[in-house]
């Protein structure tokens, strides 16, 4: 079903599609401030086992690297790519506030637990410009590939690893508006899927400046939720989101 809904989003794009006049290239990096929000599960379907990530391990906010190459060019059946990356490692101690099974280990309620969440992410987006003036439309396909883990270390009980690990599809649509004249733009990106009772998306908002030398600025705001339903035995309801601030170069 999900080739099928990929096929079918590709033959429409082609039937009427923006290109570019020549062979462009984007290279960026940005710094992100996140929060982090939510609860997970491991290996257990009882709610009762569900850990607040705030309240009982001591998340509140940490900040991430991304990266990405953007190329875009005058072949219409071809679709342009970017590939981007992003890795999260955040850590954090708390005190339980109850008694819950986690990957089969009870941990008890006032243990000192400490904890690390990672999600590194790799990107790739295949799309097709079907605006490209003032006015720019991007529709497309993202492979997201997410490499995850949450680790617990009790004080008492000892320390268990959930990991979660694999290739998502998405769909992709990006829209912004260049201010003539001015080398200001204002730009969107969503990636979005819901299957298998599992929600992800992952989308920001930027404002980007380009100097006359191909160097730019931007700042935005990004935010990731995933939604896991027995993702390779993890539950989630986590959510990432924050500003960030980054430097990229056109050429």
């Amino acid at each position: 079903m999900k080739t099928k809904l990929l096929t079918g989003l590709s033959v429409m794009l082609l039937a009427g599609t923006a290109v570019a006049d020549t062979i462009g290239v984007e290279v960026g990096a940005t710094f992100w401030k996140y929060d982090i929000n939510g609860s997970v599960r491991y290996q257990s379907t009882d709610p009762a086992d569900t850990v607040d990530v705030n309240e009982d391990l001591g998340y509140s906010d940490d900040d991430a690297n991304s990266f990405y190459i953007t190329i875009e060019h005058p072949v219409p059946a071809i679709p342009n790519i970017r590939v981007a990356r992003t890795n999260m490692d955040a850590t954090a101690s708390g005190t339980l506030s109850k008694t819950f099974t986690y990957g089969g280990v009870t941990y008890g309620i006032n243990e000192a637990v400490d904890s690390e969440v990672t999600l590194d992410q790799t990107d790739v987006t295949l799309y097709y410009q079907v605006l490209d003036n003032v006015l720019n439309l991007n529709l497309g396909v993202n492979a997201k590939n997410i490499d995850g883990k949450v680790r617990l270390a009790g004080a008492v009980t000892g320390t268990t690893t959930a990991e979660i690990s694999g290739w998502v599809p998405m769909f992709h649509i990006g829209a912004g508006i260049d201010m003539p004249l001015s080398g200001l733009s204002i730009e969107a990106d969503g990636n979005v899927i819901g299957y298998q009772d599992s929600k992800f998306y992952d989308y920001d908002l930027r404002v980007k400046y380009t100097t006359p030398w191909r160097i730019g600025l931007m700042g935005g705001y990004r935010k990731i939720k995933l939604d896991l339903e027995d993702f390779d035995e993890s539950y989630s309801d986590l959510q990432f989101d924050g500003p960030y601030a980054g430097i990229y170069g056109k050429f």
